[in-house]
């Protein structure tokens, strides 16, 4: 027999590996996996040596994967998928669910919406961990098709193969301005107003920023007549930049509360309320484990 054939891979290196291959970076992968940096050098060495090839491009700013990387990375994740599966479908013949649910959401829910939600969650299935990964709309869903997730939460819907969204909670998106701004006392503006403005936007991929331009182009108005002097990647960032005066911008209305409308005031326009729906994304030609869809089935419940 072929010598190749009999190489036996080790589940903690292929987790390692996963780190490494997602933070693009051997320092964050240790303080993700809770090991230090030389223990995850010498697991992807060993890891390399085994199977004779390169699995990273090793730089002193960044860490990309080979070609070969690249091939064992999808596998590895298919690999560590099913083992997490079967782990977890193992615990319910023990009368409980054990593992990890590692899933993505965007800002307005991972900072407004889900930890509430998460806490509740993690009382009544206690052997259950919750690994939340904040990032943009469209970094989620990538991330969700990559298979780097398992699961999204995210602001916005795309006709996107292989992909099943599911309606969670709605949502608003009001112009904030500074509480001594000239609107501050008006409560509806029109769009012609908002190109005597500077703006501070979200970034590209953000849900926030695509329903708030879609809007706008319903009305025939293009976001390019805007002055838009910052671009930020948070709605806090977005929140701290108007409430020290650097201009107004677009925000969740679940993201001002009661207690900031001293330094924030929202605003609305005549054309019409932004509405948008916030979803739940799962992967339809990938093995979804017990506990994603248990809590996929948790939320859903909490919006009903």
């Amino acid at each position: 027999m072929d010598e190749r054939l009999k190489i036996r891979l080790d589940l903690w290196q292929l987790e390692v590996f996963c780190a490494v291959a997602e933070l693009r970076s051997f320092s964050r992968a240790a303080e993700a996996m809770f090991v230090s940096q030389p223990t995850v050098t010498s697991h992807i060495t060993a890891l390399e040596k085994r199977l004779g090839v390169k699995l990273f491009d090793r730089t002193t700013r960044k860490v990309k994967l080979t070609p070969a990387g690249e091939l064992l990375y999808k596998h590895a994740k298919a690999l560590l998928t099913e083992h997490e599966v079967m782990l977890q479908e193992l615990s319910q013949f023990q009368g409980g669910l054990i593992g990890r649910l590692v899933f993505g959401a965007s800002t307005i829910p991972a900072h407004y919406l889900l930890p509430p939600l998460m806490a509740k969650f993690c009382r009544q299935f206690p052997q259950a961990r919750l690994i939340m990964r904040v990032s943009d709309s469209g970094q989620v869903l990538e991330n969700v098709l990559s298979g780097e997730l398992e699961m999204g939460v995210i602001g916005m819907r795309q006709d996107v193969p292989n992909l099943k969204f599911i309606p969670l909670w709605s949502d608003e998106i009001v112009l904030i301005v500074h509480p001594e701004h000239e609107w501050a006392k008006r409560g509806f503006v029109s769009i012609k107003e908002l190109s005597t403005q500077h703006f501070v936007f979200r970034e590209e991929g953000s849900g926030t920023r695509k329903i708030f331009e879609q809007f706008l182009a319903q009305h025939n108005f293009s976001p390019r007549h805007l002055t838009v002097v910052s671009e930020v990647g948070s709605t806090e960032a977005v929140k701290q930049f108007v409430a020290y005066g650097g201009g107004v911008g677009f925000v969740s209305i679940r993201a001002v509360s009661e207690e900031e409308e001293k330094r924030l005031k929202a605003v609305r326009l005549r054309e019409g309320r932004i509405t948008r729906q916030f979803y739940g994304i799962v992967p339809t030609d990938k093995t979804i484990s017990p506990l994603c869809n248990l809590f996929v089935k948790f939320l859903r419940e909490q919006v009903g």
